[in-house]
């Protein structure tokens, strides 16, 4: 049986999503797409030999679908993520972030239980092979005691980039580097580190005209007692410069670079003298013309929707929901001025809120 899906929002998400199901036109197709813009709709439908739609309720009304593939701006995935669940009863499938307030998030999550709905947020990089197997070693104890997790990343997002979309770098619809880059590196530090007990931060704005922040720095505390630290910008000129997550271990250390998480550059093991047989065939992603993360993370999203069988990497229902609340943790931080112990109740964070 193929999976039917119905795409709503046809902008920059949507278009590595497609590209994606066209490769996989044995197991799902694309039967209907949406998009207040009728031009791209049509596009999209003519790539995808599928029915374009204005009005995504219209759409999900006239359409047999199973899957809808929610690719909006992070701000709208609440509200229309309500919708879809709760008047459709459709599945679905959610690009980073699951949405942008606690409140939000849990909303979502408990009304896809509620109607016993299948919820999926797409953090492809979990999906990256290095990052697969460090998860591994982390599992077997293999680097003991963790004591440091560091992530950062250098990117470059100039004034056109946030010009090119009115919600762009808005609180309301977006926020700013760590809440839409730097969602995956604060997902990596939850996933390889567990759960965290602390945070605090600064952030500013420095070289572009937008409301949220081009530039976070953070620390966290974890709850089995290591620290962590991000520093999250959008402000390297004229290019992207680097990204990278460090573990140190009592046992041992890792370094995982490339620019999406996708290369171990470094690991080291006490008494393990040759990682390179331990890590064969995990040292990094291997070349695919879609991304071979996104392409894998769609794959198993699609076997999860049609079987229910899960791979270790899927983020469903409330897996989604510990990372942002390290985000807003670090926002709330930034904001009040104060360290943030978990839980707490946002009074200072903007995001979501405008």
């Amino acid at each position: 049986m193929k999976l039917k899906i119905a795409i709503v929002g046809c902008g920059k998400a949507a278009t590595r999503h497609l590209k994606i199901y066209k490769e996989l036109k044995d197991e799902a197709e694309v039967v209907a797409v949406s998009d207040i813009d009728p031009e791209k709709a049509q596009s999209f439908a003519n790539e995808l030999s599928a029915k374009p739609y204005i009005d995504y309720k219209e759409m999900l009304k006239k359409e047999d679908i199973h899957v809808v593939d929610l690719s909006l701006p992070s701000g709208l995935h609440a509200r229309i993520g309500k919708e879809i669940l709760e008047n459709f009863k459709k599945d679905l499938l959610i690009e980073k972030p699951i949405a942008l307030t606690l409140k939000d998030a849990e909303m979502l999550v408990n009304l896809a239980e509620k109607y016993n709905l299948k919820l999926v947020t797409i953090f492809q990089n979990r999906a990256n092979l290095p990052i697969v197997k460090i998860k591994e070693i982390l599992n077997k104890g293999l680097l003991g005691k963790i004591i440091l997790l560091s992530t950062k990343f250098y990117w470059s997002r100039n004034q056109k980039y946030y010009d090119s979309a009115g919600w762009r770098g808005t609180w309301a619809l977006d926020g700013g580097a760590l809440a839409q880059q730097g969602c995956h590196f604060v997902d990596m530090l939850y996933y390889l580190g567990g759960e965290v007990e602390s945070v605090f931060a600064k952030m500013g704005t420095y070289l572009v005209n937008i409301e949220a922040e081009d530039l976070l720095v953070g620390t966290l505390k974890f709850k089995n007692g290591a620290l962590g630290t991000i520093e999250a910008t959008t402000c390297a000129r004229p290019k992207d410069l680097k990204a990278e997550l460090v573990i140190l271990g009592e046992k041992g250390s890792a370094i995982i670079g490339g620019f999406a998480m996708n290369k171990l550059d470094y690991l080291a093991i006490t008494g393990i003298e040759d990682t390179i047989s331990l890590t064969n065939g995990f040292t990094e992603n291997p070349p695919h013309p879609l991304g071979f993360s996104h392409f894998t993370y769609l794959k198993s999203a699609i076997k999860y929707f049609k079987t229910s069988e899960k791979d270790p990497w899927l983020v469903v229902g409330k897996e989604a929901i510990p990372s942002l609340e390290v985000i807003i943790g670090l926002y709330e931080s930034a904001e009040s001025g104060q360290e943030i112990k978990f839980p707490f109740e946002s009074k200072w964070c903007k995001l979501g809120r405008g």
